[in-house]
């Protein structure tokens, strides 16, 4: 049991690098020296070619461990659900999962805070690489309704980087109109005739 929280904690670490890489990697392509554009469109081209062989580098893996029958569904599993091994198998379009079954298992994993909010989701996921996500429900406090739709952008972005998400919300209507005479009798009176 703790094996698997220090591998968790590990995984997650590994990932928050990963993700600061990036970020350093793409400040460094950005800054550049605006005297020298040319060097910049090289250093582009020297990472994608990079990233293209560490790519097919992990292809071949995959392949070999597949060919020798160590890749099982389960390691596949394994792999793909790792945050950092994820990510480079999304980046290398490797990932087993369909961006359906990674965005319905970031909304299986959202079903409790949805059903206690009263929440529905359908997602359709299109060939374009487009996700629509259709809330319903998602009355009651504004607040709390845009924060609601904001977590579930998010999880579903998280899981499915590779794709453009874009939410349509419908508020769910009042199911019980209550009358202002009811809230307040005596407030409107009727007419006294003459």
């Amino acid at each position: 049991m703790m094996e698997n929280a220090a591998a968790t904690a590990s995984a997650d670490t590994d990932a928050d690098r990963l993700v600061e890489v990036g970020e350093r990697i793409e400040r460094v392509l950005e800054q550049g020296d605006p005297a020298r554009p040319v060097a910049r469109d090289e250093a582009r081209d020297l990472l994608r070619l990079v990233t293209d062989l560490y790519g097919a580098g992990l292809e071949r893996l995959l392949a070999i461990a597949d060919e020798t029958g160590a890749l099982d569904d389960a390691l596949l599993s394994r792999l793909a659900a790792d945050p950092l091994v994820g990510s480079l198998l999304l980046v290398h379009g490797l990932h087993p999962d369909s961006v359906e079954q990674r965005v319905a298992r970031a909304l299986d994993e959202l079903r409790p805070q949805l059903e206690r909010h009263e929440v529905g989701v359908e997602a359709d996921a299109s060939q374009g690489g487009t996700v629509l996500l259709r809330v319903t429900g998602a009355g009651g406090c504004a607040s709390t309704s845009e924060a609601l739709v904001g977590s579930i952008r998010a999880a579903v972005e998280d899981a499915a980087p590779d794709a453009v998400v874009k939410v349509e919300t419908a508020r769910a209507a009042a199911e019980t109109f209550i009358s202002l005479d009811s809230l307040m009798p005596g407030l409107t009176k009727k007419p006294v005739r003459a």
